[in-house]
């Protein structure tokens, strides 16, 4: 009885090691075969309103495998946030960053960005942030999504990678010949064992400058998935961009890495994982999630695809 206590505790003290302890605030459903959100609001018992509010939905279209928020029942993301009593300012806590901030107050990411003239990189312990609303800017409509607002110029960002005005980013031309593979896989069974791997991931959180499973972005995630299989990637989105072999998109092929303009020149990055979709650390859904390459924001942002690692010589 005290080894099968003592294992027990072991495996418990693991789980919230790895992060893997949800809070009992909330919890996660993984859409199945068949599932829609009518038939997940009747398991659950939450309605689909507050389904589509706790995860930021805006139509009714689930993916397989899709890792779902599931509120508490009775307690939707909107009665909570009517508590939210409107502050003036706010004073940056040790651990705050711009998404917390947001939550906190109940004020939108980049309302909070406009007012302040700041980026997500630039916060310092004890600022102090102007929370007062703005006019909506004339033709730029604002769409309020559950937690925070998104302008037509917000999204995914790598923010551990924010380039200051100014900066100068070296980008590579599109050139097959300009650059060479780091490695190569073993085997087409090695690479089909990546992307397992990599997809296994999916409902991961997102946190900024984040590195574990505990928290990760986009382009750490890109570079703990490629260092389990021999390969070293610098940290940031612009600096992966500029190593692997430039490919076409319509030559793409399984674990290659995907590239994406943001506010910046390259501002995220994912991998392919085949059927035109791409895994990645979601600096909007705040998860590791599979996305389309088609879908209307990333086909409109998409810049470039490089091989870090092929079959022979030419990455085929």
């Amino acid at each position: 009885m005290k080894r099968r206590i003592f294992l027990l505790s072991l495996l418990f003290l693991l789980g919230l090691s790895l992060g893997l302890v949800t809070s009992s605030a909330a919890e996660q459903y993984e859409v199945k075969k068949g599932d829609n959100l009518i038939s997940i609001s009747q398991k659950t018992g939450v309605s689909i309103r507050d389904i589509k509010q706790a995860n930021g939905l805006k139509g009714n279209a689930l993916k397989l495998k899709q890792v779902l928020n599931i509120p508490e029942k009775g307690k939707s993301t909107s009665t909570v946030k009517a508590k939210v009593k409107p502050a003036a300012y706010y004073i940056v806590k040790k651990g705050d960053n711009i998404a917390l901030i947001a939550r906190k107050t109940g004020t939108p990411i980049s309302q909070i960005m406009a007012m302040n003239k700041i980026r997500p990189k630039s916060l310092r312990i004890g600022q102090k942030l102007i929370l007062a609303k703005t006019p909506r800017t004339p033709g730029k409509e604002t769409v309020i999504n559950d937690e925070k607002a998104l302008t037509e110029d917000d999204g995914e960002d790598d923010d551990e990678d924010m380039a200051a005005a100014g900066d100068v980013i070296n980008l590579q031309k599109d050139n097959k010949t300009s650059a060479e593979l780091l490695g190569k896989w073993s085997s087409p069974d090695e690479r089909k064992l990546f992307v397992k791997v990599a997809t296994g991931f999916l409902g991961a959180p997102y946190r900024l400058g984040g590195s574990t499973v505990r928290g990760i972005d986009c382009s750490a995630f890109v570079r703990k998935m490629y260092q389990l299989f021999d390969i070293a990637l610098p940290r940031t989105a612009r600096e992966q961009y500029n190593v692997g072999l430039s490919v076409d998109k319509n030559e793409l092929l399984e674990g290659d890495l995907v590239f994406f303009q943001t506010r910046k020149p390259v501002g995220h990055v994912g991998i392919y994982v085949g059927n035109n979709e791409f895994v990645h650390a979601s600096f909007r859904d705040k998860v590791v999630r599979i996305d389309n390459l088609d879908s209307p924001y990333f086909h409109k942002r998409f810049i470039r695809a490089v091989r870090v690692k092929g079959l022979n010589e030419n990455g085929v």
